[in-house]
């Protein structure tokens, strides 16, 4: 895998994160329904609420260490786009419509700006 793959799946991954968060709330709704004096597997109720709380936290933590990594890494128009495609998951049609482009000059822009990233 060359760097150019490893940043987009970097990138990729605060939609995974969003996935995940929704799972682990789900997982906490569906264990405030179950009486508390019920026992899953030996592990109580309240332990696993913190469980599923700390993963909600540690993804949530590495959203936000992806939006710095955008931040930090990248300016002006390049932040928008990638900001929009990889944090807000908007589609390249979607993010052309709004910006006045097509979507494959959309897909140049990004990569033009993942390149440009990795020749610093």
């Amino acid at each position: 895998m060359n760097s150019y793959d490893k940043v987009i799946d970097y990138l990729k991954l605060h939609k995974q994160l969003e996935y995940d968060i929704e799972f682990y709330r789900t997982k906490m709704e569906g264990l405030k329904a179950i009486s508390y004096s019920q026992e899953e597997k030996g592990t109580s109720m309240d332990d696993m609420m913190s469980v599923y709380m700390q993963k909600i936290e540690k993804a949530e933590n590495k959203q936000r260490e992806i939006e710095h990594f955008i931040e930090k890494n990248f300016s002006g128009r390049d932040k928008v786009m990638i900001y929009e495609k990889y944090v807000c998951n908007h589609s390249d049609v979607y993010i052309g419509n709004k910006h006045h482009y097509s979507s494959t000059h959309i897909k140049r822009l990004i990569n033009k700006a993942i390149y440009k990233y990795l020749a610093k």
